[in-house]
Formats: C-alpha cells, sequence, structure tokens
C-alpha cells in the first residue's frame, strides 16, 4: 500500500477534528506514518479537503486560546507560571495568525473608496467642501 492510497483511506472527519482540537499538521503526519510535506499535498490535491481542512484551521484558533488559558491557570510554581505565560503568548498568537479575524489584533476594512473610485462630481463635490471648510 503506498502513502497516497493509505492517507486517501483517512477519514477526513478525523483528520477536521484533530487540526480543530489544535494539534499540529505535523504530529497528524507523524500518527500517519508520512511526511508533513505529503500530507499538506494530499489535503490540497482534492479541493473540498482542502476547503474542510481550511474550515479547521479557523476553528483551531479557540482551542489555542484555550489552551492558553489552561497553561496559565495550571502553573504551579514562579518557574512554571513564567514558562506558562510564554506558551500562552504563543498560543494567543497562534490564535491570531490561524484566524486574524476573530483573535487578530487589527480589524480589517473590507471596501476602500479612493479618488480614482469618485466620478468628477464627487472629486468637486469633496474639494468645494474642503475650500469651504477653510
Amino acid at each position: 500500500m503506498t502513502i497516497g492510497s493509505m492517507l486517501d483511506a483517512v477519514d477526513i472527519e478525523w483528520l477536521c477534528d484533530k487540526i480543530t482540537d489544535g494539534d499540529s499538521q505535523r504530529s497528524i503526519a507523524r500518527e500517519l506514518g508520512c511526511s508533513l510535506g505529503t500530507l499538506i499535498n494530499w489535503i490540497a490535491k482534492d479541493a473540498d479537503r482542502s476547503a474542510r481542512v481550511r474550515e479547521a484551521r479557523l476553528s483551531s484558533a479557540r482551542a489555542f486560546a484555550d489552551k492558553a488559558e489552561q497553561v496559565l491557570t495550571n502553573a504551579a510554581d514562579p518557574f512554571g507560571l513564567a514558562k506558562a505565560r510564554e506558551l500562552a503568548s504563543h498560543y494567543r498568537w497562534q490564535a491570531s495568525k490561524t484566524n486574524p479575524r476573530e483573535f487578530g489584533d487589527k480589524i480589517e476594512i473590507d471596501q476602500k473608496t479612493t479618488l480614482v473610485d469618485l466620478t468628477e462630481e464627487q472629486l468637486n463635490e469633496r474639494l468645494a467642501k474642503l475650500l469651504n471648510s477653510e
């Protein structure tokens, strides 16, 4: 059995659950007995599979945020707390990169209006307002 056919037998629900739970693709590949590159290529070969994994990755941001809280809560001593802070910072960073819309620091603006997008009449109107405000 080739690695490709072995991966074709992987249940996509299982894979998405692992990703949503915050498991890294590297650890999943190791569990499946293949390289990370092989797993990534296999995911990319099928549009539906790729879309499902992308959605699971967005959901995994919640798991990273939860992990950040858990490591801080479970710190037993000052050294453990220092280590927990570093891990929590990493998990929050990972959540922000995985799902920037929900966990990112910046607000994305979907639409921009530039002067190029305005008609000549709209430009003249804006210019008049600017000149009258002086």
